[in-house]
């Protein structure tokens, strides 16, 4: 492998620049040659960032001397442009969710085997050194969790015809935000989901005119006994005082309880015209440098041909486990891994 990685970006949007633009600047060993967008300014916006080339034909990008291409798309995207990368010979790196659905992740999945490739999904939350030490301290006070709840909730800034709030490309709340609480709750708890019961609303005007839930409860059951509960919306308010996202974290265990909610206790409070408590962070509940951890260590593990710490598959069943929530949602039943309903 080359000492220093060529990488291509697809998608110059939201997530790039809020987090990926200034994440790839501070990484050594990589260049960015090229940036691809369908819209011709955010592309050439993109590339300049890098003193890159910019395009906006797929097809023409994918035919470049890159080794790692990075997807920024939409989710409905993930899956076809993810698997015409991996056949055009270059490793993939891929935003969260891994795709709108399991078959279509499966097939990246076995795309990547075949080729022999890597493919590592952006799961940001597992390089936020707050949940990693966080982790830690379960493991040498032997907490033992048997409950877990883990809320993100927001009030989504987007328009109505803005793809989010289209189930068949975001996959609406239960799928864009489960999936961060999905893999969360099964990296803790360390064992596998059994069941799934879950409840869907439509709350705001913009998730009733697409009939998309935007507020979602899933209880899931874990091996175990384990019990893992998560809450996900984008119809909270836009709170001042916190900004627009913010999380919450309870875990109760055979040895102990560890309770962790920004919103109780601001880091620090600034006084101008008014008193303000700024947020942690401006990007959801992740630290902006989880996102330079991230891709650091995703490079890193192509240089070396190493094996990541989360894999492809367990996006998979982060997925699968929010997939089968909105099937739990629709039918009014708790269902079942394998299939079945309850």
């Amino acid at each position: 492998m080359a000492e220093v990685l060529k990488v291509g970006v697809i998608g110059c949007g939201n997530i790039f620049n809020l987090a990926h633009k200034d994440a790839l600047k501070k990484i050594s060993g990589v260049k960015v040659t090229a940036c691809m967008d369908i819209n011709e300014s955010r592309a050439k916006d993109g590339a300049k960032e890098f003193k890159a080339e910019a395009y906006t034909n797929l097809d023409e990008f994918l035919d470049l001397d890159l080794d790692v291409v990075q997807i920024l798309t939409p989710t409905y995207t993930h899956a076809e442009i993810a698997i015409k990368a991996l056949k055009s010979g270059k490793h993939v790196i891929v935003e969260k969710p891994i795709a709108l659905k399991t078959s279509e992740a499966r097939k990246m999945i076995k795309t990547a085997e075949k080729e022999g490739l890597r493919l590592f999904v952006g799961h940001v939350r597992r390089f936020d050194k707050r949940w990693v030490q966080i982790k830690e301290v379960i493991k040498k006070r032997n907490i033992l969790p048997m409950q877990i709840k883990k809320s993100e909730v927001q009030g989504l800034p987007f328009p109505v015809h803005y793809w989010y709030w289209d189930e068949e490309k975001s996959g609406g709340v239960a799928i864009d935000l489960g999936v961060h609480v999905t893999d969360f709750l099964r990296w803790f708890f360390e064992s596998e989901p059994v069941q799934v019961f879950a409840i869907g609303k439509m709350i705001k005007e913009e998730a009733k005119v697409n009939s998309t839930y935007d507020h979602f409860i899933m209880m899931i059951k874990f091996e175990g006994g384990k019990v893992g509960i998560a809450e996900v919306s984008w119809a909270y308010p836009y709170p001042a005082r916190y900004g627009v996202f913010y999380h919450h974290l309870d875990i109760i265990g055979k040895n102990g309880r560890i309770r962790y909610t920004p919103m109780d206790t601001p880091v620090v409070g600034v006084a101008k015209s008014q008193f303000e408590m700024p947020r942690f962070s401006p990007l959801l509940s992740t630290f902006p440098d989880a996102f330079e951890r991230e891709l650091r260590y995703f490079f890193e593990c192509i240089k070396r041909d190493v094996e990541s710490m989360i894999t492809a598959n367990d996006a998979l069943v982060a997925l699968e486990i929010a997939e089968k929530g909105v099937e739990s949602a629709k039918r009014g039943k708790a269902v079942k891994f394998g299939g079945e309903t309850l």
